[in-house]
C-alpha cells in the first residue's frame, strides 16, 4: 500500500493549500533535472506526482482514505490506478500545472527561476502599444485632453474572433491533441514546446472566415481621447487599460502606454513640483522696496513685498503656487528669483544724478563691497 500522505510530507487533515506545497517543494527536490546522478530519481518523482494527482482531486481523495489504494483501483473498473504515471510525460503535465508554468513553451527551469507561461489553449492577452504626446507647460499645470489615432487589432465582427466561419470550422489539433504545447524528453532535460501545428492555440480552423481569413482579428483605426492630469512631467508614463490589440480568440485585449512629453516655458522652470520664476527689478526697487505682480503656472497672479536692500538672486518663496502633485500630494511653491537690473542708456542727468549718489554712500550702504575689500587685504597681508 502507497502512503500518499508520507510521500508528500504532509497530516491527514491537510488542506489543499498544504497539499499543493508539499507537492512543489517535494518535486523539485526530487526532479531528475536536479539529480542527473541519481538513478532513483525519476520513479520518486512519479510517485510523488502521483500522489498529488490524487489529494489535490477531492473525489479521488475522499474514496483514497476511505478504501485505500484498491478502492482507486475498482473505480477506475479495474483497468489500473487511475493517477498512476507510465511516463515521464504524463508525470510532468501535472508538474506544471501545480506550478502554473510552461504552458505555451519553455523548460521547467522557467518554473524554477520565474519564468511565466500563457494560457495552453491560446488564450493570451493582446500586444500592448506605445505612443508619446506633447502638452504645454500649461496643459500640464492644470490638465487636459488629448485627442489621438492609433491602429490596433481588433476582434473580427463577423467570427468574434475565433477566426473560423462557424463553430463547426474549429477542430482539437491533431498533433497535441489540443493540449497547445507538446512535451519533449531531451537526455536528462523534459521541456515543453508550442505545438509547431497550432502555434499553441490547441485547435485548428478548418473553414476559416472570410472576414479575417482565419486571423480572428483585422485592423482599425480608432480616435481616442487621453485624460492627463494635473502636475504630469516629461518622463513620466500613462497607462491605458485594454487600449492596446485584441488578443486571440477569447484572450483580453493589450494596454496603452502613453509617454508624456512637456514642452518647456520662456518665463517658468520646473523642478519638481516647485516652479522657478524670475523678476526683475530697478535699482530703486531693490534699494526702497517695493510690492510686485508676479505670474503663477496656474494662470492667476499673486503680489510679492520685495524688502529694502534685496540683492540680486535673492529667493522669495510662495507657498502652494507652483504645479499640484500629480499623485494628490499637495502642491508645490512658486520661487520668485530677485533680479536686479543695472541701467543702461543714461542719460546726462542721471548720470549726474547717480555720481551725486556715489558721493553720499556710506560702508554700511554696501556691505558685501566692505567684506570684499576685506578679503583681499587678507590676501596680501598674509
Amino acid at each position: 500500500m502507497k502512503d500518499y500522505y508520507a510521500t508528500l510530507g504532509i497530516g491527514r487533515d491537510a488542506s489543499p493549500e498544504d497539499i499543493k506545497k508539499a507537492y512543489r517543494k517535494k518535486a523539485l527536490e526530487c526532479h531528475p533535472d536536479r539529480n542527473a546522478g541519481n538513478p532513483n530519481a525519476e520513479a520518486t518523482f512519479k510517485l510523488v506526482s502521483e500522489a498529488y494527482e490524487v489529494l489535490s482531486d477531492e473525489n479521488k481523495r475522499r474514496i483514497y482514505d476511505q478504501y485505500g489504494e484498491d478502492g482507486l483501483r475498482q473505480g477506475a473498473g479495474g483497468g489500473g490506478f487511475p493517477g498512476g504515471f507510465s511516463s515521464m510525460e504524463e508525470a510532468m503535465r501535472t508538474f506544471m500545472g501545480a506550478f502554473g508554468g510552461g504552458q505555451g513553451g519553455g523548460s521547467i527551469f522557467d518554473t524554477f527561476f520565474g519564468g511565466q507561461g500563457g494560457d495552453p489553449h491560446g488564450q493570451h492577452q493582446g500586444a500592448s502599444k506605445r505612443t508619446s504626446v506633447k502638452v504645454s507647460f500649461e496643459e500640464a499645470a492644470k490638465g487636459t485632453e488629448k485627442e489621438l489615432s492609433i491602429v490596433n487589432q481588433i476582434n473580427c465582427k463577423d467570427c468574434q474572433g475565433s477566426g473560423a466561419k462557424s463553430k463547426n470550422g474549429v477542430k482539437a489539433c491533431p498533433t497535441c491533441q489540443g493540449r497547445g504545447q507538446i512535451f519533449q524528453n531531451r537526455g536528462f532535460f523534459s521541456m515543453t514546446s508550442p505545438c509547431p501545428n497550432c502555434a499553441g492555440a490547441g485547435q485548428v480552423i478548418t473553414d476559416p472566415c472570410r472576414g479575417c481569413q482565419g486571423a480572428g482579428r483585422i485592423k482599425d483605426k480608432q480616435r481616442i481621447t487621453i485624460r492627463i492630469p494635473a502636475g504630469v512631467d516629461t518622463g513620466m508614463r500613462l497607462k491605458m487599460n485594454g487600449y492596446g490589440d485584441a488578443g486571440p480568440p477569447g484572450g483580453a485585449p493589450g494596454d496603452l502606454y502613453v509617454d508624456i512629453e512637456v514642452e518647456p516655458h520662456s518665463t517658468f522652470k520646473r523642478e519638481g513640483d516647485d516652479v522657478y520664476v524670475e523678476l526683475p527689478l530697478t535699482f530703486p526697487e531693490a534699494a526702497l522696496g517695493c510690492k510686485k505682480e508676479v505670474p503663477t503656472p496656474l494662470g492667476d497672479i499673486c503680489r510679492v513685498t520685495v524688502s529694502e536692500g534685496t540683492q540680486t538672486s535673492k529667493l522669495l518663496r510662495v507657498s502652494g503656487k507652483g504645479f499640484p502633485n500629480v499623485h494628490g500630494r499637495g502642491q508645490g511653491d512658486l520661487i520668485v528669483r530677485i533680479l536686479v537690473e543695472t541701467p543702461v542708456k543714461l542719460s546726462d542727468k542721471q548720470k549726474e544724478l547717480l555720481r551725486a549718489f556715489e558721493e553720499l554712500e556710506s560702508p554700511q550702504n554696501q556691505p558685501n563691497k566692505k567684506s570684499f575689500l576685506d578679503k583681499i587685504k587678507d590676501c596680501f597681508t598674509k
